[in-house]
């Protein structure tokens, strides 16, 4: 997939962009850089997401980019980081919440979306289980 990325786009414009081709993945944009297999601090977060990239971008220009699916988490984020300055966290969708990809960063933007698919489909067939408050209270209480 290419991406163009302009500098004044939203990072919800380009979060928007990055979900049509990876549905179960998204992006977050931190105000400083982290290492790979590492997660990037709550305090550097930015929680704005209708801030033109221009404002965040280390080194803004307009440029098209191109994402292969088969990239690993860690090559898709240092090409954000080099290309524009751009310091982005991938996150894969985890039941209902979203899941640093930190431990993961070697496996590709495919693989991490068909993990998160497979469990999405994994989950939604356990809690349709009519059985299943059932049991897992049995569990729980023994």
């Amino acid at each position: 997939m290419k991406i163009f990325i302009s500098v004044n786009m939203t990072i919800a414009e380009l979060q928007r962009a990055f979900r049509e081709f990876f549905p179960f993945l998204s992006l977050s944009f931190f105000t400083q850089p982290h290492n790979i297999y590492q997660s990037s601090p709550v305090k550097y977060l930015i929680t704005e997401r209708d801030i033109p990239l221009e404002r965040i971008e280390s080194h803004p220009h307009d440029a098209e980019v191109e994402i292969r699916a088969d990239m690993t988490v860690s090559e898709f984020e240092q090409l954000f980081e080099k290309e524009f300055g751009l310091h982005v966290q991938v996150y894969r969708k985890d039941g209902n919440a979203w899941t640093e990809t930190t431990l993961s960063d070697n496996l590709s933007l495919r693989e991490q979306n068909n993990n998160a698919a497979e469990e999405k489909d994994c989950l939604a067939h356990i809690t349709h289980h009519k059985d299943y408050k059932d049991a897992r209270t049995e569990w729980y209480l023994g």
